[in-house]
């Protein structure tokens, strides 16, 4: 069976089948989640830097001390819903916190924007929810928070004296600053405030915030990182490096898989900037490639399309040199100081027959270097988001 929050030493996990998510047999899977801690647990988060926020992330970003767990749903984000999606936010909390007989809740949803919360489904949801605690392993809390997502994303790392554990959801709307969609990550080490904030913000730095499926950020992106202290292993800053190192693998594997289930995505794309005179040059170069219509376009055609990839490495404005510019796709040298000759016939197999395509340019202008993920962009890219509410 394979791992994630449910599996963390004093996590337990139940959901339910509310029925919130306008489908045909809208029971057919869970839609509510409920995580609750066996003590108080320190916690730290992400949130998304969007000026409009949905009620959940509002309500969130008021909590400090400890908290008993999170309360999700998917099928409905309640954002833009006013005071009133700030009264459900705050009654799902309530709720789940007056059934467990715990402390504060963390609240998050996802799913359609500017539509009430149901709540009379998210009442009779989380109290199922509740009802089940600890029977949810496995798989069974990501796919409660999924929406078009196509296969619910979990990771596990077990190092020797503490695990870190975790789900996520996403696949359209996917250009965090901060965060990603949603995602819940668990340790049962015993890690102070300061430092699982500050770990949380420099894993999800290089992880969540270094991939992009379509350009879009959403109103309810958050990432909660509990610490459940079962271990009894203290994270001080002395092993604080490797505590990093735990949640930054399990926030890459998350955020690989994010990238993967892209909405209509065939293939992931992993776009390597080195050489850069900074880590800034080598990000915002990266992130401009990844972001190209034109070039996720071409990827997914299995075009070698070079002159697209070093058209948007040149607008990130980044002080990029062409003439000392090296442009890779896989093994295949494209661009060298002008044009090099390559097999279009070669590049092009090696793009059809690869699951991820690695871009990789060498500006040859320093040492620093920075990977950004992305995905195709293909025609049902287009079908999912026009069909998405109806």
């Amino acid at each position: 069976m394979a791992k994630g929050i449910a599996e963390v030493p004093g996590i337990a996990c139940g959901v339910a089948r509310a029925g919130i998510k306008k489908t045909a047999k809208p029971q057919e899977r869970p839609d509510l989640l409920v995580v609750v801690t066996e003590e108080p647990a320190e916690f730290a988060a992400v949130y998304t830097t969007n000026d409009v926020k949905a009620a959940p992330v509002k309500v969130s970003m008021e909590l400090s001390g400890k908290v008993s767990g999170i309360v999700a749903n998917s099928g409905n984000a309640n954002a833009c819903t006013g005071e009133r999606g700030i009264k459900d936010a705050l009654e799902m909390a309530s709720l789940a916190s007056q059934l467990t007989g715990k402390g504060r809740f963390l609240v998050a949803s996802t799913g359609v924007i500017g539509e009430p919360l149901p709540m009379d489904k998210i009442r009779t949801g989380i109290a199922q929810a509740v009802a089940n605690l600890g029977r949810a392993k496995g798989e069974e809390p990501a796919r409660a928070i999924m929406t078009t997502d196509t296969f619910p994303k979990l990771a596990f790392k077990e190092s020797s004296d503490f695990v870190v554990g975790g789900i996520a959801k996403g696949a359209g709307m996917i250009d965090p600053a901060m965060a990603t969609m949603l995602s819940f990550v668990a340790t049962d080490a015993k890690v102070p405030k300061e430092l699982l904030q500050r770990a949380l913000k420099e894993a999800v730095e290089v992880t969540f915030n270094a991939i992009t499926v379509d350009g879009d950020m959403s109103t309810n992106d958050c990432v909660f990182l509990l610490s459940t202290g079962k271990s009894g292993v203290e994270i001080t800053e002395e092993n604080y490096s490797l505590f990093k190192v735990a949640l930054t693998e399990v926030l890459e594997k998350l955020a690989y898989q994010i990238v993967k289930d892209g909405e209509g995505a065939t293939k992931v794309i992993r776009v390597v900037v080195e050489g850069a005179e900074s880590p800034q040059q080598a990000r915002s170069v990266a992130r401009k490639v990844a972001l190209s219509p034109l070039v996720k376009t071409a990827v997914f055609g299995n075009d070698p399309n070079w002159g697209r990839v070093l058209a948007a490495a040149g607008s990130a404005g980044a002080g990029i040199v062409e003439e000392q510019t090296e442009l890779y796709f896989g093994p295949y040298l494209l661009f060298k100081g002008g044009r090099a000759e390559f097999s279009e016939e070669a590049v092009s197999n090696y793009m059809k027959e690869s699951q991820e395509v690695v871009i990789r340019l060498n500006l040859n202008l320093g040492s620093f270097s920075f990977t950004y993920l992305t995905c195709d962009l293909t025609y049902d890219y287009v079908r999912i988001n026009a069909e998405y509410r109806t």
